[in-house]
């Protein structure tokens, strides 16, 4: 269709696309968030309220919703995060944020099971999944960066999620060894040990799943979303991936990492754009 409709009718639907996409995720923001004190409240509330204006800047560019102060949110049914000011925090605590992904998790993840979070960022899915696996189950959480590593290890124990252990550390194929994590200003589900095109860089020392996952003899689901480091992190594993019962991932195109499981025996289907699924024995 887009060849038949001409540029200059073309530009203002794309624009009123991308306002229309932005309010519905402020309206999400409105509906399953709420400040844990009246003055958390009152900074997430002006950001709300200033969204009809917000919406319209930078119409060419991803805008997530932020808000101006740090303030603590309570995801509804989730837990409490701290949100950071002019940063992608408020998306990555948003319950929804990403529907197939999370209803997968809750599909697959049972009590008692153990589910692997390889690139935790601030916890979201981190605190999702230790109230799914109940007390008996357990929750390996993997984060590269220093800063949010820090912030992840207070939200799991700002939500008494005891049965989460908190990694640090840049997911590989081989460990030990340092390299440097490109940062990007904001957006902390962006650092990637993948990416050389950012000015701010920050070095981490290379771990293995093979390493952190040998005494865990049977891994239920993992999701994994490293900012392109997922190959590298599959091939830290080998030769224990046959104890990891499925995996969701980021694949914009990654078919690298598609023939990688399927060579090892996983059948993969497709979540949303973003994700996939990979399932043994299906």
């Amino acid at each position: 269709m887009k060849k038949y409709i001409p540029r200059v009718v073309r530009k203002p639907l794309g624009a009123i696309r991308t306002v229309a996409r932005r309010l519905k995720v402020w309206a999400k923001v409105a509906l399953r968030t709420r400040g844990a004190t009246a003055e958390d409240s009152k900074i997430l509330w002006s950001a709300i309220l200033h969204a009809p204006l917000t919406v319209f800047r930078d119409l060419e560019q991803w805008q997530y919703p932020m808000v101006d102060h740090d303030c603590m949110i309570i995801s509804n049914k989730i837990g409490l995060f701290k949100v950071r000011a002019s940063t992608d925090d408020l998306k990555h605590i948003l319950q929804g944020q990403e529907p197939s992904v999370e209803a997968a998790i809750r599909t697959l993840v049972k009590p008692g099971d153990t589910f692997v979070d390889a690139g935790a960022n601030i916890g979201f899915y981190t605190v999702l999944s230790s109230k799914l696996v109940g007390e008996k189950g357990r929750v390996v959480s993997f984060e590269m960066v220093p800063q949010t590593a820090t912030i992840l290890r207070c939200h799991v124990m700002q939500n008494g999620c005891s049965n989460v252990k908190v990694i640090e550390g840049a997911l590989a194929e081989i460990s030990g060894l340092t390299v440097y994590a490109s940062l990007v200003d904001g957006k902390s589900g962006q650092s990637s040990i993948r990416s050389g095109d950012s000015r701010s860089k920050v070095a981490v020392e290379t771990i293995t799943l093979h390493d952190q996952l040998k005494d865990i003899e049977n891994v239920n689901l993992m999701k994994m979303d490293i900012e392109g480091a997922e190959l590298l992190a599959l091939k830290g594993l080998s030769p224990d991936l046959q104890k990891v019962q499925a995996i969701i991932f980021e694949n914009r195109g990654a078919m690298d990492v598609v023939h990688y499981l399927q060579a090892h025996g996983f059948t993969i289907s497709r979540l949303d754009g973003n994700n996939a699924l990979a399932r043994q024995g299906v």
